[in-house]
């Protein structure tokens, strides 16, 4: 609480060069768990996709989503597999590059022969890839990306096969509204967000809520350029517009230069954010400022429940900490989608699709439904399943509820 912003600044650059020189590096072959790889060309075995980025930005996603993958497909194979063949899980980095995810997925499809698909952490290289997905007719769970329109391409074909466990940008807006407008009452609110496309595309969802849902607008807009980080004009913005809460719309570094800038210029108002102000990449660049007056979106929290806690502690156990509690758990929960499947209709990718579709009964570790999909709805998180979480003085992330 007592950092100078020189010495943030220092710190800031040094982690953030750190954190892009080493990200995770992963090699183009998979294994069923994070034991040695198993021959995907053996009669025993048949083959399960995870594209994600395990460099770049968003590696950190993707490192939490493989443990979580990892997980569910070593107890899927702990359990005897499907009928004697054990799920054999390959991995590729797509680097966080739409044209890279491409072409790993289409290596996926036509050379690996995978009968379903886990990934990716990023919105434009879902848009990028999933034509040939849904070409193929290969399911796909989307653990991380939450831009609006990848489950709604292909909503009106005869049979869409991609599916989301991760919270939606409408729906974490949604959120955010109704504790701001809803519970608290607050009609003052500003919104700061980047110019890219994860911070242009939540403006839109947030103007078109409060108009439609609330005949309201914000009380003052201010968007900043992500390559620069500096946020301090935005949040004197919000000082001088004296708004009572700033919803904000950026990643990691953005939401760590947002905390130092609130403590620079005194914003009394506390920030509302999406789930990616909870990755801990916010906590290693500042520290204790996480803990004042910060709430986000979360879909899960080690705190939740009894199922959480034990998830929780599985993963502790199983890799001495959780790096990023909610991208494991949205992967596990991903790839339990496919399994369970597998475990009740076999290895015909269209079947599978169409299993994950019509869950009755499905057990997960976040917050998703027993039925977590229909027909019409590919989304497994809605306004009723994600919450707004903040951080305790352990500096761990629970529900603010």
């Amino acid at each position: 609480m007592k950092k100078s912003s020189a010495i943030f600044l220092v710190g800031f650059m040094v982690l953030f060069t750190i954190l892009a020189g080493c990200s995770p590096q992963v090699k183009e072959t998979g294994s069923a768990s994070t034991s040695d790889p198993v021959d995907s060309k053996g009669q025993d075995t048949f083959n399960i996709g995870l594209a994600i980025s395990m460099s770049g930005g968003t590696a950190l996603f993707g490192e939490g989503v493989k443990r979580g993958v990892d997980l569910a497909v070593k107890e899927f194979n702990d359990a005897g597999g499907f009928e004697g063949q054990q799920a054999n899980l390959i991995l590729y980095d797509d680097e966080a590059k739409p044209e890279k995810s491409i072409e790993i997925v289409q290596k996926l499809i036509n050379q690996d022969n995978i009968v379903a698909l886990v990934g990716p952490a990023n919105s434009g290289n879902a848009m990028a890839h999933i034509p040939f997905v849904q070409e193929a007719k290969i399911p796909e769970v989307v653990p991380v990306a939450t831009g609006t329109k990848i489950t709604q391409e292909y909503k009106d074909a005869d049979k869409n096969y991609i599916f989301r466990v991760a919270p939606l940008d409408g729906v974490q807006v949604s959120a955010i509204l109704k504790e701001l407008i809803d519970k608290q009452g607050l009609t003052k609110l500003g919104v700061i967000h980047d110019t890219e496309g994860y911070g242009q595309g939540g403006r839109e969802d947030i103007l078109k809520q409060m108009k439609e849902n609330y005949n309201m607008e914000p009380t003052v807009i201010s968007a900043f350029d992500p390559k620069e980080l500096n946020l301090e004009p935005s949040i004197r913005e919000m000082n001088n517009a004296g708004v009572e809460a700033v919803v904000f719309y950026g990643l990691a570094p953005q939401s760590a230069k947002l905390l130092e800038a609130r403590f620079n210029e005194g914003l009394d108002a506390p920030i509302y954010a999406t789930w990616a102000t909870g990755d801990p990449t916010v906590l290693n660049l500042v520290g204790d400022l996480v803990k004042d007056d910060l709430y986000f979106v979360q879909s899960y929290t080690i705190d939740q429940n009894e199922v959480a806690k034990k998830f929780h502690q599985k993963v502790v156990d199983t890799y001495g900490e959780d790096v990023f509690p909610i991208a494991t758990a949205q992967g596990y929960d991903s790839a339990k989608l496919i399994l369970d499947a597998i475990k009740k209709v076999g290895l015909d990718s269209e079947k599978i699709r169409d299993q994950i579709e019509s869950f009755t009964d499905f057990e997960g570790v976040t917050a998703i439904k027993s039925t977590p999909f229909t027909k019409e709805n590919h989304e497994a998180f809605g306004i009723d399943e994600v919450f707004i979480a903040t951080y305790n003085d352990d500096l761990q992330i629970i529900s603010a509820e």
